[in-house]
């Protein structure tokens, strides 16, 4: 039995510790203050680099006014999203974990999940606008290479996300749904083990909206743009096969595609498997506690899912900025790869300048001295 349930909140009325404690975590035992210790360093640690990375991220895009483009508005987004989670949840997190129980009472707990709920959605979902713009851009755009996306359409994206969330995030406070402490007692999430239709439909559609619908929507839009970029590999194979051009220009410029979209292909790879890596072990709960066999989940099992979130504050910007080459080529180190790179692509310029006008396929762009920088730009993340 978890005796340290009643010091929770010092000041809890009976009937505030009754909605905050699921009856589903009194035949467990509490959480050993050597793991409630490990939790709260790695908060910290977490916390300064998720903060440090991200303020960097928003520092460069205030500094160079080369990345202030309407589609790096969403990367500055969710970098503001991931700095909001890390300083509005990890600090009551990290001295939660030190007492080894929750020391802010009923109304910080509804207050923390509800800041974690809010940046949580913000986060998948802007990833998931991310993932559009990008298929846009690279998929649906390229018959119309003159259409730009404005920074007006994107600021409507962002305005939309937030209200968005917003909804989804309020409604336990307002009586659809719950937010209860989880197992480890030091932190506050939704409640996922209620069996009442209210909770198992709140759940239900957060599952849909809130996950479902937004990892459908980053397979498929990076599945496109990885076949799209395939799909030029094979015209520029083609397009070479078909001219008088000779063997070695021929292997050149196809590896400069291929890298291409090989390039494309681990990025695609990796931004999936870090989303369903940040957010599935929640949606996974979610389903077990609301449908399934709840005895399984463990309050260290109901741990791992906050993890796993908090985590992918240092991990999104790693992957949507620093992989990103505008704001990757901005970083002191990188100035001679730069260098090298610009090189490099006067080379490549003058192997345009050899090949053939057209691909072979009628619905191909012209590739000119300028379509493999701008390709290669826009496929890149």
């Amino acid at each position: 039995m978890m005796e340290n349930i009643p010091r929770i909140g010092g000041n809890l009325t009976s009937y505030e510790l009754h909605k905050l404690i699921s009856h589903h975590w009194m035949k467990y035992s509490d959480l050993s203050q050597a793991m409630h210790l490990i939790l709260g360093v790695f908060v910290i640690i977490v916390g300064l680099v998720s903060v440090t990375a991200n303020g960097f991220i928003v520092w460069m895009f205030c500094r160079y006014r080369s990345l202030r483009i309407s589609s790096n508005l969403l990367v500055l987004n969710l970098a503001i999203t991931d700095t909001f989670l890390a300083l509005g949840n990890l600090p009551w997190l990290a001295i939660s974990s030190f007492r080894g129980v929750w020391i802010f009472g009923y109304i910080g707990c509804q207050v923390y999940g509800f800041v974690g709920a809010m940046s949580g959605f913000i986060s998948i979902n802007t990833l998931a606008m991310i993932a559009i713009e990008r298929f846009f851009v690279i998929v649906i755009r390229e018959p119309y290479r003159h259409i730009r996306t404005s920074n007006k359409t994107v600021l409507i994206s962002i305005m939309f996300i937030w209200i968005y969330s917003f909804v989804w995030a309020i409604c336990p406070l307002i009586g659809w749904g719950s937010i209860i402490l989880e197992g480890s007692m030091t932190s506050c999430t939704f409640d996922f083990f209620s069996r009442d239709v209210n909770t198992k439909s709140y759940v239900a559609s957060i599952l849909v909206f809130c996950f479902t619908v937004q990892l459908f929507l980053i397979i498929c839009s990076y599945v496109r743009i990885y076949l799209k970029v395939l799909q030029h590999e094979k015209e520029i194979v083609n397009c070479y096969s078909d001219g008088n051009n000779t063997l070695q220009i021929q292997n050149r410029k196809v590896r400069k595609f291929r890298s291409v979209h090989v390039k494309t292909a681990k990025i695609s790879l990796v931004i999936i498997s870090i989303f369903c890596l940040s957010w599935t072990p929640y949606a996974v709960v979610a389903i077990i506690g609301n449908f399934g066999d709840a005895s399984v989940i463990t309050p260290l099992a109901s741990t791992i899912p906050g993890v796993f979130a908090k985590l992918s504050t240092v991990l999104n910007p790693m992957i949507y900025a620093l992989l990103h080459p505008k704001f990757r080529n901005k970083l002191p180190f990188r100035k001679k790869k730069v260098l090298k790179a610009k090189s490099n692509f006067q080379a490549l310029m003058k192997l345009d300048n050899e090949s053939p006008p057209h691909t072979s396929s009628s619905l191909s762009i012209q590739f000119n001295a300028n379509t493999p920088k701008e390709f290669h730009r826009e496929t890149v993340v």
